[in-house]
This record gives C-alpha cells, sequence and structure tokens, in this order.
C-alpha cells in the first residue's frame, strides 16, 4: 500500500512542477515614442573642436555664423559634399550652420552622441 501512495505523490509533485516551468512570462512591452533621445531617424554630431565656427553656407569663406566648442551636442540637418582648393570635405549642417567634417562627429542617435561626449570630457579631465 505505500508503494502506490509514493507514487501518486511524485505524479501530483510531477504535474505541478511540469505546470509552473510550462507557464510563459509575458514580455514587457517597452514603447520609445516618447523617448526622443532614441530616435532612430535622426543623426546627432559631437563637436570635436575646442572651437568651431559654424559657417552660413558650406566652405571655408563662408561667412560666420556662431561658434561651438568642444562637446557640444547638435541634430544634423543636412549634408554637403564640397571640393576646394583640390580637396574634397564633407560639410554637416545643423541649426546654428555649417561643419565641416573634421570638426565634428556623427552618431546615429543623441543617447551616443551624449555618451561620446561624457567620455570626451571624462578624457579631458583625466588629463590636467
Amino acid at each position: 500500500m505505500r508503494f502506490p501512495a509514493v507514487r501518486l505523490l511524485v505524479c501530483i509533485l510531477f504535474s505541478g512542477l511540469c505546470l509552473m516551468t510550462g507557464c510563459k512570462r509575458r514580455s514587457a512591452i517597452i514603447d520609445l515614442t516618447e523617448a526622443p533621445i532614441l530616435q532612430v531617424d535622426s543623426q546627432w554630431a559631437l563637436v570635436l573642436d575646442p572651437y568651431a565656427i559654424y559657417r552660413e553656407e558650406p566652405g571655408l569663406a563662408a561667412t560666420a555664423t556662431g561658434y561651438g566648442r568642444r562637446g557640444d551636442l547638435q541634430e544634423l540637418k543636412g549634408r554637403r559634399i564640397m571640393t576646394e582648393n583640390k580637396v574634397t570635405t564633407i560639410w554637416y549642417q545643423f541649426d546654428s550652420g555649417w561643419l565641416p567634417e573634421t570638426s565634428v562627429q556623427i552618431y546615429s542617435n543623441q543617447l551616443k552622441a551624449a555618451t561620446a561626449a561624457r567620455e570626451l570630457e571624462a578624457a579631458r579631465d583625466s588629463s590636467r
């Protein structure tokens, strides 16, 4: 009589274990529509030059419209390839004006650019 009770208990425990492990957890749904920092349709630039001169048009001869500093973040609005004195340069357009490719680093979203800006600041602080 003892063995059937043990078998019944083992079957109940095994069935309970199967039911508990067979349950699927619902995956969390993350809504990124309210997180513009992760938008993939916009690119961001990190200014690398200590002082960068924004130009009205692409080209070194264009009028200065403003100044930026190392670590500034700007959303990319456009780009143009220019050849001056047999040198080809990509110019990037921002709200403040145009900067050459040598003055900025382009990132696929604002979060990546902000992380790079923090790393740039930390590297500058550690070199002092």
